[in-house]
């Protein structure tokens, strides 16, 4: 069973390429290194002055998800940001939420790039 871990974070929208290319450099070549990962979405929506942004990732099970976190997975995991990924944003959430997929139609998160 899929398991989606969703988080969020909300930085200046002048800082929003910065953790676009952290993102790239960074948090997705791990993400695609780790076993048992189908995915990753990264959203944005900027809005005045400010960048809103949700990253799902898709983990084959919770045990895979487990091992990448290195957390015990309940409902929630608390988020461990880098120091300079917290610089990038003026607030974030603290903890990251999983939820089993029950239900995909025609979603395909390979046909989105960064």
């Amino acid at each position: 069973m899929t398991i989606v871990r969703i988080w969020s974070g909300i930085a200046l929208a002048t800082k929003a390429n910065q953790y676009l290319e952290y993102l790239n450099k960074i948090v997705v070549p791990a993400i695609r290194m780790a076993e048992g990962n189908e995915g990753l979405l990264v959203l944005q929506d900027l809005r005045g002055e400010l960048a809103h942004f949700v990253l799902l990732s898709f983990w084959t099970s919770s045990e895979v998800l487990i091992n990448f976190t290195g957390d015990y997975l309940s409902e929630f995991e608390v988020v461990k940001l880098s120091p300079e990924e917290q610089s990038l944003f003026i607030a974030f959430e603290s903890i990251a939420r999983y939820y089993k997929v029950l239900y995909s139609s025609g979603l395909s998160p390979e046909k989105y790039k960064l």
